[in-house]
């Protein structure tokens, strides 16, 4: 705890100190009632970190996750999650077969993307009224789903598993010069792969549904993401880049 508000060998108040001027929380433990955090840690976040608004969404999207496995007598990194494209809205099935909605797929998602467009790096937001609201967009475009399922038992895309979706800005997503139905290109491919494995490493609540999806190791992935791609760009052809927006922050 003491190292708490130490940065790069330096205390944050000396840095900020025109904004924080107040501890960050009141150590209480002598008196056996632990730590209590002041209103001045979330003024912090709050300044220094605009994405801080959907903080609230991502942490219930996550508890969800983990609350769901537990209500389904689950290990939490066991729970089979899928994803309903006209709700966006992650969901489960129990050992009857019945669905069992779970949360919305844009807080379990935007962890990674620090409230940033997958693609462009503009700023968004997962708050359902905002005007910066996120596109639930699949890389691979939903529109290949009929083609994937004529492909039979060869199908190399699951368009719609968690491993597919991104949070993107509308005019990426939708807009005069945005993806539509073209194929990502191979560095936006790469930015999915790492972005997979930064969800799996981190033992995030969806790590074993992007196992199983994907493959039981990083060569396996990478060459299932391969695959997709190969898959989609014969059927698509056309391969899309955006227009960077924003900084690059994943």
């Amino acid at each position: 705890m003491d190292a708490f508000h130490v940065v790069n060998t330096k205390a944050v108040q000396e840095r900020f100190y025109d904004v924080i001027d107040e501890a960050f929380f009141i150590d209480e433990r002598k008196h056996n009632k632990g730590i209590r955090l002041t209103d001045n840690l979330f003024k912090l976040f709050y300044v220094f970190d605009h994405s801080a608004e959907n903080l609230n969404f991502e942490t219930e999207s996550r508890w969800n996750l983990v609350e769901k496995a537990w209500e389904l007598n689950l290990n939490k990194n066991l729970i089979a999650v899928e994803f309903d494209q006209d709700t966006k809205q992650l969901f489960t099935q129990d050992t009857k077969h019945r669905r069992i909605d779970i949360t919305s797929s844009r807080g379990a998602l935007n962890g990674y993307q620090k409230s940033r467009c997958f693609y462009c790096f503009t700023e968004i937001s997962i708050a359902s009224n905002d005007s910066m609201l996120a596109d639930v967009d699949h890389f691979f475009p939903h529109t290949l789903k009929p083609q994937v399922a004529s492909a039979g038992c060869c199908r190399p895309v699951n368009v719609d598993g968690v491993w597919n979706l991104v949070l993107a800005c509308s005019d990426c997503n939708r807009g005069i010069d945005g993806k539509s139905a073209q194929v990502p290109n191979i560095e936006l491919l790469k930015r999915l792969h790492t972005r997979n494995e930064y969800l799996i490493g981190s033992h995030h609540p969806l790590r074993e549904t992007l196992i199983n999806q994907t493959g039981k190791n990083e060569k396996t992935r990478q060459q299932f993401l391969q695959k997709s791609f190969n898959f989609s760009k014969e059927r698509l052809i056309h391969v899309w880049q955006p227009k960077q927006q924003g900084c690059s922050l994943f």
